[in-house]
């Protein structure tokens, strides 16, 4: 029986077309560049500031749904990890000029909450391999980005280490992470779970994460 890392490498290897154009999206290489303008981080902050309240939410929601191991584990780390981001996020925003009345009038882009959108509906009716494949490969493409904007930001545009401490947190390894949703895949493929669904999961996820970084404002 197919397992959950053969799975997945199978999965990333399907996806990798749609990795690299994540991660030569042209928004990062203006910020890297130094040609982003701080209303561009703003609006990167102002759209953070819908995503991750309502991937918290959806999180929350499969806690709720899923109590036995070990999916309840692995969701509960995830749900506390968008806790700690929505945290650092507020630091991020007010450094790049988005305050507390700006997050409030700030308009979304629609392409870039299709994403949490996604995921609110896998929380709805997805399983936990789903949800933990889908995130699985989709974290390496979002965590690189956070990366080299981790990188980036200090040296052109002068925010602080805890101005930072957002996309830190996105970029920091994902080791554990890795084993117990391996462990989750694995368990869901025991019980049934159509590999396809997680696949298609992973793939969607993905492709909408590439939807978030075309779609932002410059």
């Amino acid at each position: 029986m197919l397992d959950a890392q053969q799975l997945c490498a199978g999965v990333r290897q399907d996806l990798v077309d749609v990795e690299e154009r994540i991660k030569g999206n042209s928004w990062l290489a203006e910020l890297e560049a130094g040609r982003l303008s701080t209303g561009a981080l703003r609006a990167f902050a102002g759209e953070q500031h819908q995503v991750i309240p309502s991937d918290l939410r959806s999180f929350e929601v499969l806690t709720q749904r899923f109590v036995d191991e070990p999916a309840q584990s692995y969701l509960a780390s995830m749900a506390a990890g968008e806790r700690v981001a929505l945290q650092a996020l507020g630091a991020f925003a007010t450094a790049v000029g988005l305050d507390s009345s700006a997050r409030q009038d700030y308009e979304p882009v629609p392409g870039c909450q299709v994403y949490p959108s996604y995921v609110a509906r896998l929380a709805r009716d997805g399983t936990p391999a789903e949800v933990a494949g889908a995130f699985l490969v989709n974290l390496d493409a979002w965590g690189s980005c956070c990366a080299r904007m981790a990188d980036a930001l200090p040296s052109t545009y002068q925010l602080t280490a805890q101005d930072c401490a957002f996309v830190a947190h996105f970029a920091a390894p994902t080791t554990e992470l890795e084993r117990i949703s391996l462990e989750v895949i694995d368990a869901g493929l025991g019980q049934g779970v159509d590999p396809a669904n997680i696949a298609r999961a992973a793939r969607l996820l993905q492709a909408y994460e590439l939807l978030f970084w075309d779609s932002l404002p410059r």
